[in-house]
């Protein structure tokens, strides 16, 4: 009893850590975090490989009705499933039933790490070191769960003993692992998304507070949308308009805010894209001409794409390549153009086309007129904001803001 109580409190132990570390990653992604999680991931190993992983594509997914999850969520819900099949275990006598399902649900786990792995080494090409820790914590309670059935059933084998026990477990608690798998789940985005950190809660306040003043002091300008490709709803009465480079790291990043707050506020938001590339081969305002024209090339890229109705999802895959590190070109935005399946002799006629050129020059002009010296510059209903990747929070609460007065 004393050896089988002392493999249930290990995985007691493992779960606590796992959940822990999935809150912490999941009030990051939210921006409630403060410095804890870049001084841990500082601490165990590269703050820069935890601040690219959670700014990338990867790092959440879309569910209907609660926008953008983050995976780190889902880790929340898993060590806190786990943890409650432990504590039940600890309190029946019959432990095997709810061991057999903590493996099955570990090993499941343990295979959707690896994939997240690989996507963080070969893809993002930058590793969390806290999402690293929580696989360990995972391998833990596969190992220690796999320890647990074979002292308890040492006369089966181990996938033996989970068979005989995980479905009729299920059946005849259905329900109750349902609740408790929605109960964690709602109280992770609960507390992560909502619940505001107290430390910094009242400076905090004040600093959205201050730079929803400054947009209301700024001036309106006006900016051309005729034929600005644009995502969200057509009718939205919220505009942002995005000037950014597909070079540029913090337009990328932006990129990902942007599409969070179009799922959040669907039907409030829309967002038009214009073109400012970091290149004096394009750009009459930049004294810097690059080599290779990259910035220049993908924005043509986007434009020719834009005239054959595939803008949004080339932007995606424009950004997706910057994430991997990949500097735009003809091969590569032809490639991009071949996966689409656009018209690649009208795509070609279009990129070496004056027509595309003129766009770009058009943008840039307007640009200059608007003082745009930067990327990412934003813009919400003809004001501008402070140049860079905007404060999620502070965004969220622009976009309150001006919805109460609409």
């Amino acid at each position: 009893m004393k050896s089988k109580n002392f493999f249930l409190y290990s995985l007691l132990v493992l779960c606590l850590v796992g959940l822990t570390l999935s809150f912490l990653l999941t009030r990051e992604y939210y921006g409630n975090a403060g410095e804890l999680v870049s001084s841990l991931c500082s601490t165990v190993g590269s703050e820069g490989g935890c601040e690219k992983v959670k700014e990338s594509s990867y790092s959440a997914f879309p569910v209907f009705g609660f926008g953008l999850i983050p995976i780190s969520l889902l880790g929340f819900v898993f060590y806190s499933f786990c943890g409650s099949l432990v504590f039940l275990a600890l309190k029946d006598e019959e432990t095997k039933s709810q061991v057999s399902i903590l493996l099955f649900v570990s090993i499941l786990g343990l295979l959707i790490d690896f994939v997240l792995l690989g996507i963080s080494l070969f893809i993002i090409k930058a590793l969390c070191s806290l999402c690293a820790i929580t696989y360990l914590v995972t391998i833990g309670l596969v190992t220690f769960s796999v320890l647990l059935l074979k002292k308890i059933e040492p006369s089966k084998g181990i996938f033996t003993t989970m068979k005989e026990n995980l479905f009729p477990e299920i059946k005849k608690k259905f329900l109750t692992y349902t609740i408790i798998f929605i109960g964690f789940f709602a109280c992770g985005l609960f507390v992560g998304k909502y619940n505001s950190k107290q430390t910094s809660l009242a400076s905090s306040k004040d600093m959205i507070q201050a730079g929803i003043q400054a947009y209301e002091k700024a001036p309106s300008v006006n900016i051309n949308l005729e034929g600005v490709p644009f995502t969200g709803d057509e009718k939205a009465p919220i505009v942002i308009v995005k000037y950014a480079d597909y070079n540029c790291g913090h337009c990328m990043h932006t990129s990902h805010i942007l599409t969070s707050i179009l799922a959040e506020f669907s039907g409030l938001v829309k967002v038009y894209y214009k073109n400012f590339p970091l290149d004096g081969n394009c750009n009459r305002l930049m004294q810097r001409k690059t080599p290779d024209a990259s910035s220049c090339i993908a924005a043509s890229a986007s434009h020719c794409a834009d005239k054959q109705k595939k803008f949004l999802p080339f932007y995606r895959a424009l950004y997706l390549d910057t994430e991997q590190g990949v500097r735009h070109s003809p091969n590569s935005v032809l490639k991009i153009a071949q996966d689409l399946g656009l018209n690649i002799k009208n795509f070609q006629a279009c990129m070496s086309s004056s027509e595309v050129a003129n766009l770009i020059a058009k943008e840039v002009d307007e640009a200059d007129k608007l003082n745009i010296q930067s990327t990412p510059s934003l813009f919400v209903n003809g004001k501008p904001l402070a140049p860079g990747s905007p404060d999620p929070q502070f965004l969220r609460e622009l976009i309150r803001h001006i919805s109460a007065k609409l």
